[in-house]
C-alpha cells in the first residue's frame, strides 16, 4: 500500500482449526486443544478490544461430535464480540446448523465491506470442494454492489502454500471456476483461510491471499511429508478501511504449555 488508508478501520479477527474434542481431557498429538483455544481467545479478548467481528474458519471440532460443539459454544458465550463460524473437513455441517443456526451465514457487512463466508467442506473428504450450486451462489454474491470491497473467508486453501502434504488436501472440486471468479472480480480485495495450520501471505493478481495459524497444533511451512512445527498457536487480525484498502497481521500466543508430539507422521 503506497498511501496510508484514511479513516478508522473496522477490525476483524479470524481464528481457526481449534480441533477440540467432546471431553475436557481430549488431546491432539499430545496437545490439550481446549486449553490452547481458551488461551488464544483470552488473548484476543485482552488485546483486541476494537474487534467488531470474530470469524472461526472451520475444523471447530476434532470429530464433529455434539459434545465438542457444545464445549465450543459454551466458551463463546463468554465472548462479547459478534462472531460466526464456517465448517472445515473435520466438522459436521448439519450439526453446526442445528446447534447454532444464527452463527452460520454466508454474507455479512462490516462497514463498507462485504464479507463472504464460503463453505468448502465436502462430506467424508479431507480436501475441499465447491459444487456448481455453491459456485453459482458465490457468483451471484460477487455481482452485487460492485462498488463495495469484498473479502472471502473459507477453510481450504485455494492455492498451494508450499507444504506438499497439506497442499494435497487443498480446494479441488470447482477450483478453476473459483479462481476465474476471483480474477474477474475487481472489488475482491482478499481471501483468508485456515486448514493449513501455518501463516501464509501471498498475492493472486489484485487479490491478497492469507492463511492463519491454528489455535492448536502447528504444521511446518515448506514441509514435504507431514511435519509438526514448534511455533505457537495464533490468530489473524484484519483492519478493513472503507476506501477498500486493508492491513493484516498474525499474532502468536505464548500458551502456558505447548506439549505436542513433534515426531508424529500424521493424525
Amino acid at each position: 500500500m503506497s498511501e496510508k488508508p484514511q479513516g478508522r478501520p473496522h477490525r476483524l479477527v479470524q481464528f481457526t482449526d481449534p480441533h477440540i474434542g467432546g471431553r475436557p481431557d481430549y488431546q491432539l498429538l499430545g496437545l490439550d486443544t481446549g486449553r490452547t483455544l481458551d488461551e488464544v481467545l483470552g488473548r484476543i479478548e485482552r488485546d483486541q478490544p476494537a474487534a467488531e467481528l470474530l470469524v472461526a474458519t472451520g475444523d471447530i471440532t476434532a470429530n464433529g461430535s455434539e459434545a465438542a460443539y457444545q464445549r465450543f459454544l459454551a466458551r463463546m458465550q463468554k465472548v462479547d464480540t459478534r462472531w460466526c463460524w464456517l465448517p472445515g473437513n473435520h466438522d459436521v455441517v448439519g450439526r453446526m446448523h442445528q446447534l447454532a443456526p444464527d452463527r452460520f451465514v454466508d454474507e455479512l457487512a462490516l462497514g463498507a465491506w462485504r464479507l463472504l463466508l464460503l463453505d468448502t467442506s465436502v462430506e467424508n473428504l479431507i480436501c475441499g470442494g465447491l459444487s456448481d450450486a455453491r459456485l453459482d451462489r458465490l457468483a451471484s454474491l460477487l455481482q452485487r454492489d460492485p462498488e463495495r470491497p469484498v473479502l472471502i473467508l473459507m477453510h481450504h486453501q485455494p492455492v498451494p502454500v508450499g507444504s506438499d502434504w497439506i497442499d494435497g488436501h487443498m480446494l479441488h472440486q470447482g477450483r478453476e471456476r473459483f479462481l476465474e471468479l476471483v480474477r474477474a472480480t475487481p472489488q475482491l480485495r482478499a481471501i483468508v483461510w485456515g486448514h493449513v495450520h501455518q501463516q501464509f501471505d501471498g498475492q493472486l493478481g489484485h487479490v491478497g491471499l492469507h492463511s492463519t495459524p491454528s489455535t492448536s497444533v502447528q504444521f511446518t511451512p515448506g514441509s514435504g511429508p507431514f511435519a509438526v512445527d514448534e511455533k505457537m498457536p495464533g490468530y489473524r487480525w484484519l483492519d478493513l478501511y472503507d476506501d477498500g484498502r486493508y492491513a493484516t497481521g498474525v499474532e502468536r500466543v505464548l500458551v502456558s504449555e505447548y506439549s505436542v508430539d513433534l515426531t508424529s507422521d500424521g493424525y
